[in-house]
């Protein structure tokens, strides 16, 4: 059954209304019509199952038959900076990062970035990852969609939004001895932020900021990873050790 998600000012009584890009993928795309059944998620993560009543132009309405709480989110909130790599390698990442649980996708300008934005294509850059992120959660089932930041942001404004985490790590290719089983962790790790760097590494500099920032460095064994395989590992050995892998 097809899935889509739902803000909270679509639901009223027993009926959902659905707006904006889905109308016409429902209508166009799908060629659904009144009687068609569907699923919606609404903020909270609860699914809806939902019989079309109406179907036009400017949305499309539905009545409630069904509501089951989703339990499909990891325990664990994990938060992912990934410095901008080259290609449309990004748009695989989000996709995989999105089937792997992760809460939040924010890329990140460093000094050695091969790849550069115009500041004119980020907003349909990161535009276009919102949308691959929410794709890729109703393939998977989840029940949320994750944040994909609307910006590229510099090492410092990620550390300012990343104060707040249990956890802060920073997987260095420069780091010889700490693997993930030696890092000091809290007793509970509710939150955790990462961050991968791009093709041509980490500044030594960077390292020294971010350690001064409370992100432990972490190596992930002697063969070199390619930028867009680490961030899908380290999301896996996460949701391992913290999470529901």
């Amino acid at each position: 059954m097809h899935r889509f998600f739902v803000t909270a000012d679509g639901f009223s009584e027993n009926t959902v209304t659905i707006t904006g890009s889905d109308v016409n993928h429902i209508r166009t795309v799908l060629r659904m019509k009144p009687g068609d059944k569907i699923e919606v998620i609404d903020p909270q993560g609860y699914q809806y199952e939902i019989v079309l009543a109406e179907v036009d132009k400017a949305h499309v309405r539905g009545d409630i038959l069904s509501r089951i709480e989703m339990q499909t989110e990891s325990p664990v909130n994990i938060r992912m900076g990934q410095a901008l790599i080259k290609g449309n390698a990004f748009d695989l990442l989000v996709r995989k990062a999105t089937e792997l649980g992760v809460h939040s996708i924010t890329a990140i300008k460093t000094q050695r970035c091969v790849a550069r934005l115009a500041k004119e294509s980020e907003a349909n850059r990161t535009q276009r990852w919102q949308r691959i992120a929410e794709e890729a959660s109703k393939q998977c089932g989840r029940s949320r969609r994750p944040e994909v930041q609307s910006t590229v942001l510099s090492i410092e404004e990620f550390c300012q939004q990343s104060a707040d985490c249990d956890l802060k790590l920073v997987f260095w290719e420069g780091e010889q001895k700490i693997r993930l089983q030696d890092v000091t962790a809290p007793d509970s790790v509710a939150s955790i932020v990462f961050l991968a760097g791009p093709e041509g590494g980490w500044a030594a500099e960077e390292i020294d900021f971010l350690i001064q920032h409370g992100f432990q460095t972490v190596s992930l064994g002697s063969r070199l990873l390619k930028a867009d395989t680490v961030s899908l590992v380290i999301l896996s050995l996460l949701q391992h050790r913290w999470g529901d892998l």
